[in-house]
């Protein structure tokens, strides 16, 4: 047997087949920004005083063993300082936003019963995670069309076949995914306990083969930061690199009202 076949039984042995992670060979991966902005959400100042709620991680799908996220505390750290160098002020005294945010993994979930009519929460969340709001209701429209059922949305088109941009959402949400997603409200409906109003979100996601969950994760808020508060027409596909998570600065609780105290109403409003 020659070097180069023993090295390849050696990787084998190891658990690194042909399909390993493919930061295991490149530290370059792409991942996928869809970021939308309401409207009528007030326009954007240099500086945008707001407060930072952890809504939590999830891990949604088909368990498997092994994955190594990283530390909430690391993912609050990089996704401040991310803030902060787009122009938003965590922790203001006065604040005009709050910003909650999500992030784990999200695979397919075999286990779960697909309807007769209509589309599973584990299916929803897949194509929701990788298309804007508009692709979405196609998407949807179109698998609630071929199985007869009611619920269309009739702000949105009801394709008989998907193609283009349509397609890729469905085969992006085939793949399992890390992601991040990032909400903005208005602070001040959500302190009067009225209606949560969304003023923008950003979801940013990446497939499972991308490399390391506690790499991954923090490129996606690095190089997504710059599409916080904006609008893309259609997903976009960025090209980024794996980066280690960063160490906390402070010692604050990390939990998910580690920015408002609990007895704030707008961390009582909006919950993950």
């Amino acid at each position: 047997m020659n070097k180069l076949s023993v090295t390849a039984a050696a990787l084998v042995a190891a658990g690194f087949c042909a399909s390993a992670r493919a930061g295991f060979f490149s530290d370059k991966f792409e991942m996928l920004v869809v970021a939308e902005r309401s409207a009528d959400a007030p326009a954007s100042t240099t500086t945008t005083p707001c407060a930072l709620v952890d809504g939590g991680y999830i891990e949604a799908g088909d368990p498997i063993a092994g994955e190594n996220p990283p530390s909430a505390a690391s993912v609050r750290q990089e996704l401040q300082d991310a803030l902060g160098q787009q122009g938003f002020h965590v922790g203001s005294a006065a604040p005009a936003v709050v910003i909650t945010y999500h992030w784990g993994i999200l695979r397919v979930d075999h286990i779960q019963i697909h309807p007769r009519y209509g589309i599973n929460s584990n299916a929803d969340a897949r194509i929701r995670l990788v298309s804007t709001d508009q692709d979405t209701a196609e998407v949807e429209n179109h698998i609630l069309g071929r199985k007869g059922a009611p619920g269309e949305n009739i702000d949105a088109s009801s394709p008989v076949i998907l193609i283009g941009p349509l397609e890729t959402v469905v085969e992006n949400a085939r793949k399992p995914r890390y992601f991040v997603i990032v909400s903005a409200y208005d602070y001040r409906a959500a302190a009067d306990h009225t209606q949560p109003k969304l003023l923008w979100r950003a979801k940013l996601s990446a497939q499972e083969s991308a490399g390391e969950f506690s790499e991954v994760i923090p490129a996606l808020i690095a190089t997504g930061a710059p599409y916080f508060g904006k609008t893309l027409p259609e997903t976009k596909i960025v090209e980024t690199t794996l980066m280690k998570s960063v160490t906390p600065t402070s010692a604050e609780p990390t939990g998910p009202q580690s920015a408002l105290v609990s007895s704030d109403p707008a961390a009582q409003s909006i919950g993950a």
